[in-house]
């Protein structure tokens, strides 16, 4: 059984990107410059035989970290057990040292939302994501990482988003995938100090991190995954004060449009981060 021991004795991996089919060629020419790649697990899982041979690719220059879509973990719906199957095989075959997906909701009752919806921050939410945490983490045989998401409206609750992703987290005894952007973008949107949400967090349960760039429109921010997160100071600092608190496993740049013709800008992100970590660069392979 995954218990916090083995959360907090995770490997160091570095700093890398979210894999996406766009960048594949400059990453593969800035191999020596990149420490790991995170990948979407949803693409894998119908064809997981067929497309070991591209991750056996990936897997002989990176580390490769599953990171699901459809967990689905606050839902009234009971587990998807092909799903939890098949991020297990997954995990097993990347031999990966985490999973991680999302804290929130993508289906009711059989229907997709198409998109990760927040979640009403009640007890009764706490316990179903609590219970089902569990189960799923028993059956990936790795540490579980959830991650807190951006929300574009206040729900009703029974408390502030951080007592929330605390009860889960603690009570689940798994991981957090903290992503500074979306905290930014939300302590923003909803007038909250964001350094007050990361003193309440539990921040020896963060594993990995996720930093993107944003836009904004009008007075609030939207979560793009566009822009050099070097254009959002604020972001770094968060990093920076994270990084002095918990022992990071990963760091993992996200981008998914908008990608730039010079490749410099997200190796630039990444130096950035790494430097914020303080550790060395990749080796450069021979």
């Amino acid at each position: 059984m995954t218990t916090a021991s083995a959360v907090f004795e995770l490997p160091c991996l570095g700093v890398g990107l979210g894999f996406r089919r766009e960048l594949r060629q400059a990453i593969f020419e800035h191999i020596d410059e990149i420490d790991v790649l995170e990948v979407i697990a949803d693409h894998f899982f119908e064809y997981v035989p067929e497309a070991q041979g591209a991750a056996r690719e990936l897997a002989e220059h990176f580390p490769l970290l599953p990171h699901g879509l459809e967990l689905n973990i606050g839902a009234h719906d009971p587990r998807d057990p092909r799903n939890c199957q098949e991020a297990a095989a997954l995990t097993r075959a990347l031999a990966a040292p985490w999973y991680s997906d999302h804290l929130c909701f993508t289906q009711s009752q059989g229907l997709e939302i198409g998109q990760l919806t927040p979640l009403p921050f009640t007890r009764a939410t706490v316990e179903r994501c609590v219970a089902k945490a569990r189960a799923f983490q028993a059956e990936l045989g790795v540490p579980l990482l959830l991650e807190n998401i951006t929300r574009a409206f206040a729900l009703p609750g029974e408390m502030e988003e951080v007592e929330f992703v605390r009860a889960v987290v603690e009570g689940a005894d798994c991981g957090l995938l903290l992503d500074l952007t979306n905290l930014f973008i939300n302590a923003h949107n909803f007038a909250y100090d964001p350094y007050d949400f990361l003193a309440r967090l539990p921040l020896e349960r963060v594993v990995q991190i996720h930093l993107a760039g944003s836009i904004r429109r009008g007075d609030r921010w939207v979560d793009s995954h566009s822009h050099a997160i070097a254009e959002h100071p604020e972001v770094w600092e968060l990093l920076d004060y994270v990084a002095q608190r918990s022992r990071i496993g990963a760091v993992i740049i996200e981008r998914d449009q908008n990608y730039p013709e010079d490749f410099a800008e997200l190796l630039a992100d990444i130096r950035t981060a790494r430097s914020i970590l303080g550790r060395p660069a990749k080796p450069a392979r021979h």
